[in-house]
């Protein structure tokens, strides 16, 4: 009598191996949008986990260690890295949301592609921090890609693409969770593309915009600057996970995480405080935003 339960797992060890010969991935990522790719497509490919040292998220470092899965944590992407990553010949490269820049010779590594989750849409919001900066200017849909890596900043062409209605009470938390949620889905069909050699679309040469990967200087309120749609926008495009807009009361940091529009329009200055039924208001250019938190 054959023993199934060792034929079921000699099959299992024979699919694994020509997984892990003929497209074994190497995935880039500091936080939960990484980690949920990973658990994606880690049943179908046998993927290593290269986190950066840089903006490490710790909830991401106890998932793994919970679950016992290898990974490793760089502080540069030195050549002597790049030279190992050539040696092991993936057959795709991920960079989902890492914070460290690939070098041409990196990109250049795998045996297919390498890819970047880019949070915004092309070729308008190139660069850094692209869903809170769809979020300050007010868009009312919010677009994500995946592209193929290039050296020239996020100017690859386009593999997969996916739009969502923001909604007027929607912050970047929210905005994250949808985008965690999509991206994995995204990424297999990427995979599928790459293995049945589709080529991705060419980016528009038109509208291009480059933006810069914000910090935390950058969420100082500019209350002369901003009317209260804008405000709205600006804190809710900076609150958790992010450390809030702030302005400065007593040469110190207060933070804004929530707050509304209202239509308070007192003749006071920009920036001044006032109550209404002990209810906190702030003077913005035009009309005011009631601080909720």
């Amino acid at each position: 009598m054959i023993d199934c339960s060792l034929f079921e797992q000699y099959n299992v060890q024979i699919m694994n191996t020509i997984i892990e010969n003929t497209q074994k991935i190497g995935l880039f990522f500091n936080s939960n949008r990484g980690l949920q790719v990973f658990k994606k497509i880690n049943r179908k490919f046998a993927v290593d986990i290269y986190l950066s040292k840089k903006n490490l998220n710790k909830s991401v470092i106890n998932y793994l260690k919970r679950k016992k899965i290898r990974f490793k944590i760089l502080n540069k992407l030195s050549d002597k890295f790049i030279s190992t990553i050539k040696k092991k010949k993936y057959f795709l490269l991920i960079s989902a949301g890492f914070p460290l820049i690939f070098q041409n010779k990196l990109i250049k590594s795998s045996k297919n592609s390498t890819i970047n989750l880019h949070a915004g849409p092309l070729p308008s919001y190139r660069g850094g921090s692209p869903l809170n900066w769809q979020i300050i200017n007010g868009e009312k849909k919010i677009e994500i890609n995946i592209i193929k890596m290039v050296q020239k900043v996020d100017a690859g062409p386009v593999y997969a693409h996916r739009k969502f209605k923001l909604h007027k009470q929607g912050t970047i938390k929210t905005v994250h969770e949808k985008v965690n949620k999509l991206f994995p889905i995204m990424v297999e069909e990427t995979i599928k593309k790459i293995i049945k050699k589709k080529k991705p679309k060419k980016q528009p040469n038109r509208n291009i915009k480059i933006y810069k990967q914000r910090n935390d200087n950058d969420g100082k309120i500019n209350w002369n600057k901003k009317n209260a749609n804008e405000v709205y926008n600006f804190v809710r495009a900076l609150g958790k996970p992010y450390p809030g807009a702030f302005y400065l009361k007593n040469k110190k940091r207060t933070r804004i995480f929530r707050c509304k529009i209202s239509k308070q329009n007192p003749k006071i200055l920009p920036g001044s405080i006032f109550y209404i039924k002990r209810k906190a208001y702030i003077k913005c250019k035009k009309y005011s935003i009631k601080i909720i938190n």
